[in-house]
């Protein structure tokens, strides 16, 4: 099983985390931010990722956002190491009513964010420099190119739209596969 644990502890919160990119039963997430638990758990959910997450904290969405977006890179680096063995690449387009979120991984050990939206106001104290800088965190310390195109009218479908993208493209881009995908023979 592909599963690690990550525990970080800073003076704004306390996180502990455990993935398993290959059984997502076992699922339990508390943030203490309603709408950012709800497309932790979308994200896990349709990436089939297991994601079992409960952080403590000062109250402060931000904070929350971001220390769990550094917990899950880590855990995703952790267990895909030195990049072998993938699929590498993985994509995914999701509507959901108004919206459509198109998210494209490159999971080569090179971090890099993309990120274009719509997103106006947001949802429950999740705006667009929320969801950016979540997804910045994962990608910097996950080591993986994330490129996010996001548009429509109801900023909750949408940042919920993003979430179900991002699960779906890591979870086709971490897909066990044999050798480097890489015409160098190495990532």
């Amino acid at each position: 099983m592909r599963t690690a644990d990550v525990a970080r502890t800073t003076k704004e919160t306390k996180i502990d985390l455990h993935i398993n990119l290959d059984d997502a039963s076992e699922s339990a997430i508390d943030t203490g931010v309603p709408f950012f638990t709800h497309v932790l758990e979308a994200l896990s959910l349709h990436g089939g990722i297991g994601i079992r997450l409960t952080v403590l904290s000062d109250g402060n969405p931000h904070h929350v956002v971001e220390d769990a977006g550094i917990a899950l890179g880590m855990a995703l680096k952790s267990v895909i190491t030195n990049m072998e063995g993938i699929k590498r690449f993985g994509s995914a387009s999701i509507p959901m009513d108004d919206s459509l979120a198109t998210i494209a991984v490159d999971a080569a050990g090179r971090s890099y964010l993309v990120f274009n939206t719509t997103i106006a106001s947001g949802v429950d104290g999740i705006d667009a420099s929320l969801v950016r800088h979540f997804i910045q965190s994962l990608a910097s310390h996950a080591m993986l190119t994330i490129h996010v195109n996001a548009y429509g009218t109801d900023d909750h479908h949408t940042i919920e739209a993003i979430f179900k993208a991002l699960g779906v493209a890591l979870n086709d881009a971490l897909q066990p596969r044999e050798g480097v995908r890489s015409t160098k023979g190495v990532l």
